[in-house]
């Protein structure tokens, strides 16, 4: 186990037309034995950082530590990591025993050894009964929890994964995601983890590096990239369904949004102390009065026409289980509303839209970044415990 830590990590590619910069200057730190997820959508560069993390590709300049050991310009081979990727690459000429222990005859460990590691890290991952058939006779979950199994069995001093659940069904994640989180608390290693899923990433980590055009543009804990996003782009990308964003004008203190003919006047709170917090511009040192205001769905209701903050017309009613996602036509384009229930209400009504309204962020329009949250401070804190927030 190491702690790992990237510095002004910068990978660029020649292209036939110059140069693309994958990863631009990142820097972040996973300590020893915890989870870090690199998020974010495709082509942000996640899966180049994972690489040059592991040795698989080069980086044009910066420094990699595993402890206080550079490993920069080692080989893959010399940094003693394991990696487990989307593809599942089982030799299929092996029983899965074989395949389980095959790192460890590679370092010489004597049979016996070899074999009795790979039968106890089978059973951690529940797949003893699997040992003797070949990767042909498995499911794709199983196959995928074989090539685990493997990169565990030589307990090397980080694991890194990229993507690795992709392609399987639904159930069957829920299932792998549990069954990683668990071996990997078990274990107490080092993991750094690509995904583009949010849901992964919540569930899973210690730590979220959120990625943008090869930048890392936030990098905390789960519950405080979707509590407080440092900008537009986490607060959109973090958080299903996806948050409302609505144009907006300011004078420091009140924020207006014009729905139509209908007008929203929000408080502006916290201004000053999450400038100061992410070192950046304060709403009344902007130059322009015109602003982004956003709100998660979880933070709006449908109530009554005439009983909200606005009305607007109810579109579809989407059903989750035990919510309903709501998609309400207003004159600012579609709003989506998570309700717990929608008795009574028919598609195509008018209703009325009601804010949460200490739940509300404000962005720059120019920039993005966060400058300020709306309404009265809550009475208590709106953080979460444990590694995942799902609602706000």
């Amino acid at each position: 186990m190491s702690e790992i830590r990237i510095e002004n990590l910068r990978k660029v590619y020649d292209v036939p037309n110059g140069k693309e910069v994958a990863v631009e200057g990142s820097t972040l730190t996973v300590p020893d034995g915890d989870f870090l997820t690199l998020l974010g959508p495709s082509g942000c560069g996640k899966s180049t950082t994972l690489r040059c993390i592991a040795g698989l590709e080069n980086q044009t300049s910066g420094n990699i530590y595993y402890d206080e050991d550079e490993v920069s310009d080692r080989l893959a081979q010399e940094r003693d990591i394991s990696m487990v990727f989307q593809s599942i690459a089982l030799y299929p000429h092996m029983k899965c025993i074989d395949n389980i222990a095959y790192p460890l005859k590679v370092r010489g460990v004597p049979k016996d050894e070899r074999y009795e590691r790979a039968r106890e890290v089978a059973a951690t991952l529940e797949v003893e009964g699997l040992v003797e058939k070949y990767p042909a006779e498995l499911s794709g979950g199983q196959r995928q929890r074989i090539a685990i199994a493997r990169a565990i069995v030589r307990e090397p001093r980080a694991f890194l994964m990229d993507e690795p659940m992709t392609g399987l069904d639904e159930k069957l994640k829920v299932r792998m995601r549990k069954e990683l989180k668990r071996v990997v608390e078990e274990t107490e290693q080092t993991v750094i983890y690509v995904t583009h899923s949010q849901e992964e990433a919540m569930m899973l980590s210690d730590w979220i590096a959120v990625m943008s055009d090869g930048e890392i543009e936030q990098y905390g804990t789960p519950n405080e990239v979707y509590r407080e996003p440092n900008n537009r782009f986490v607060a959109s990308f973090v958080g299903m369904p996806e948050m409302n964003m609505w144009m907006g004008e300011t004078d420091g203190s009140t924020v207006t949004v014009d729905i139509g003919e209908q007008t929203v006047d929000l408080t502006v709170r916290d201004a000053a102390s999450d400038a100061e917090r992410k070192d950046k511009s304060g709403i009344e040192e902007r130059s322009s009065d015109a602003v982004e205001v956003g709100f998660r769905p979880q933070a709006l209701s449908v109530v009554a026409a005439g009983d909200g903050d606005f009305d607007a017309d109810l579109d579809l009613v989407e059903p989750m289980g035990e919510n309903s996602l709501c998609y309400v036509d207003s004159p600012i384009g579609e709003i989506r509303v998570v309700e717990d229930a929608v008795e009574g209400l028919s598609e195509g009504s008018r209703v009325g839209i009601e804010l949460d309204r200490h739940k509300g962020y404000i962005f720059d329009e120019d920039t993005g970044s966060t400058i300020a949250r709306t309404g009265e401070a809550p009475p208590e804190s709106d953080g979460v415990s444990g590694r995942a927030a799902t609602d706000d």
